[in-house]
């Protein structure tokens, strides 16, 4: 799991989106954007993703419904440990 914090992902998220916005088109966006801050192209890709489906913009689970699921999940364990399955 990554250890940005959301304020340190930001930025990539918001570079990204403008040069899209000033250029027209996706493509090499990430890429540009990965260049100039020394960063994976992956890394760049996949906040941009995820801050796309968090915002709405696309399809997918969210970051909130993913912590969710598995604080869920956590207790789901924690019980079935106190109760012996």
């Amino acid at each position: 799991m990554s250890s940005y914090t959301p304020e340190e992902k930001a930025p990539a998220v918001r570079m990204v989106r403008a040069l899209r916005e000033e250029l027209g088109v996706d493509h090499g966006t990430v890429q540009r954007v990965a260049r100039q801050l020394g960063c994976g192209i992956e890394s760049v890709r996949s906040r941009v993703r995820q801050a796309d489906i968090d915002d709405g913009h696309a399809p997918g689970v969210s970051t909130s419904k993913s912590a969710r699921v598995k604080d869920l999940e956590q207790q789901i364990r924690e019980l079935k440990r106190a109760n012996g399955f």
